[in-house]
C-alpha cells in the first residue's frame, strides 16, 4: 500500500472505534506520555494536539502537566507551506477557535518553541515513522524544532491497532523519539 491507502484504511478503522474504547485507550496511552515526560526533569513547555477524529485523547494530560508548572502548547497552521506554530494552552481557560481542517486553535496567547511535542498520525511503524494527514505539518516542525533544539524530543501517541508493519517513510518524514500506545512504550 502507498501513503494514501495506508492513511484512508486506518483512518477507517479509528473511525469505527467507540467512544468508549477511545477514552479508556487514551487514559492508558497518557499515563504511559506521563511517565515519559517524568524522565525530563527541566521541561518549560509541551506541545500537545487537540484530538479530533477519534485521535487519542490527550488533552487530559493537561491538568497533569500544568500542575507540573510545565506549559501547555496547541500548534496552529499560519500556512500550508511552513511548520506549526506552538500557542500557549490553558485547559481551564479553553482559549481555542476552529482553526485549519476544523481543528481547535489557541487563540489570544503567545507563541513559543516546545521542550517536548506529543503528535498524532493516520498510522506508524515500529521504526519511528508516522503516515499523517498528508500536509507534513509535524514533519517540517519536527525538522525546524531539532535545528534550534538539539535535546527536542517528540512523543507518538496512537492506539495499537494504528501500527502498520511496513516501511513506508520517504526521505523528508521524519523519526520519533517515542511511541506509546495502549499496549507499549518504545524508545527509538
Amino acid at each position: 500500500m502507498n501513503k494514501v491507502q495506508i492513511r484512508e484504511n486506518f483512518l477507517s478503522k479509528r473511525k469505527n472505534m467507540t467512544t468508549e474504547e477511545i477514552n479508556s485507550k487514551s487514559e492508558i496511552i497518557n499515563q504511559n506520555i506521563y511517565s515519559i515526560l517524568n524522565l525530563y526533569k527541566k521541561l518549560d513547555s509541551v506541545g500537545l494536539f487537540y484530538p479530533f477524529n477519534n485521535e487519542v485523547n490527550i488533552l487530559d494530560l493537561c491538568n497533569r502537566i500544568e500542575l507540573d508548572g510545565i506549559t501547555v502548547a496547541l500548534p496552529v497552521v499560519k500556512s500550508k507551506s511552513l511548520p506549526l506554530d506552538y500557542k500557549v494552552f490553558n485547559f481551564q481557560a479553553h482559549n481555542v477557535t476552529k482553526g485549519f481542517g476544523g481543528i481547535l486553535e489557541p487563540i489570544h496567547s503567545p507563541s513559543l518553541d516546545p521542550d517536548i511535542i506529543i503528535v498524532s498520525c493516520a498510522a506508524f511503524n515500529l521504526e519511528g515513522y508516522r503516515v499523517g494527514y498528508g500536509g507534513g505539518f509535524f514533519d517540517r516542525t519536527i525538522e525546524k524544532l531539532k535545528k534550534k533544539n538539539k535535546n527536542f524530543l517528540t512523543i507518538l501517541a496512537a492506539f495499537d491497532m494504528q501500527q502498520y508493519n511496513s516501511n513506508f517513510q520517504e526521505k523528508f518524514d521524519q523519526k520519533v523519539d517515542y511511541i506509546c500506545t495502549e499496549n507499549k512504550i518504545i524508545k527509538l
